[in-house]
């Protein structure tokens, strides 16, 4: 008896992986590395054509790369897409396993696109960078109480922990350097990335980490996963301000800052800058304009790049 082809909805938690056919739930499954494992028996035993998770700030990383270890196809798509598709079909309770079943349907309906298996050292890199960015965080918060401690002993306390989370900065620091050397694809493209002004070893580090992509999109695409893409907000006769929104969070706050240091520093940009300003625009419209202007130009280079190893022709040559 053949086994018909269904489309897999998994609602994410910290602790629970619930999964759902756009029939029926099926089973809960605990969100760690044994519970995945069970999930992807569970998984391939219903043919599936592909299994669909919400993005849930990370928790549903594990279970995602698991599966895509194990060939299957899965597809991670923003929450509010899966939210408002469940408002379309006026399904407006929320519960675990209701979510799963919408999950399910809404793959079902609009057949997202496969999202592309993560490679090891982009996951390993990725983990390093998210790693240091909290570590900075936290050197940051304790620097701003040592500010405001009046107590001796407390304040020795708090330079002990400063000097600590600084060791552990640079230490996560050198292994992101040793990760580029490493890499063939990751030293080339940085290399690339760094040739722009504004543009150091960290933002070109962090643009490896959370855009793999950068170098195989369009112009519109490169813009709208950025988060730097105006939205129209227009209807009859309203015309609405244009506004940023969605995307990547790391890219968008990396490419403000490195533009913000290109616009001071680098001859053209200076006039590309001044001339939005002059024409009205306001400071933070104008260096997200130039943000996206350079992850444009960026994406162009980083396209006109052989990453394929070089064979050697062992033939004498005539």
């Amino acid at each position: 008896m053949k086994i018909e082809s269904v489309y897999l909805g998994i609602d994410v938690s910290k602790r629970s992986l619930h999964l759902a056919t756009p029939e029926k739930f099926l089973r809960e499954f605990d969100n760690t590395i044994a519970g995945a494992r069970e999930l992807i028996e569970r998984i391939q035993s219903l043919n599936p054509v592909l299994v669909v998770f919400e993005a849930s700030g990370g928790y549903e990383r594990l279970a995602v790369e698991l599966l895509q270890d194990a060939e299957i196809p899965v597809s991670v798509v923003q929450p509010g897409c899966v939210r408002n598709y469940a408002k379309s079909i006026k399904v407006l309770a929320k519960t675990d396993e209701l979510d799963a079943r919408v999950i399910a349907r809404y793959a079902q309906a609009v057949k997202p696109a496969p999202t592309p298996k993560t490679p090891e050292n982009v996951r390993k890199i990725r983990a390093l960078r998210d790693r240091r960015d909290q570590i900075v965080e936290d050197r940051v918060r304790e620097e701003n109480r040592l500010e405001a401690c009046a107590d001796r002993q407390m304040a020795e306390h708090i330079q002990t922990q400063v000097a600590l989370l600084r060791n552990l900065e640079q230490n996560l620091e050198c292994q992101i350097k040793e990760l580029l050397k490493t890499d063939l694809e990751f030293q080339q493209k940085a290399n690339v990335m760094t040739e722009m002004i504004g543009v150091a070893e960290k933002t070109a580090a962090t643009l490896l980490a959370h855009f793999p992509e950068l170098g195989t999109l369009t112009r519109g695409e490169v813009a709208a996963l950025a988060g730097v893409a105006p939205h129209a907000k227009e209807s009859g006769g309203f015309k609405g301000k244009r506004r940023i929104y969605g995307g990547r969070a790391a890219i968008r706050k990396a490419m403000y800052m490195a533009a913000r240091t290109a616009v001071r520093y680098c001859p053209v940009m200076k006039v590309f800058y001044a001339r939005l300003r002059e024409n009205g625009k306001a400071f933070k419209v104008a260096i997200i304009a130039y943000a996206r202007k350079m992850l444009i130009r960026l994406n162009t280079l980083l396209s006109k790049i052989d990453t394929q190893p070089k064979l050697r022709n062992e033939a004498p040559t005539t």
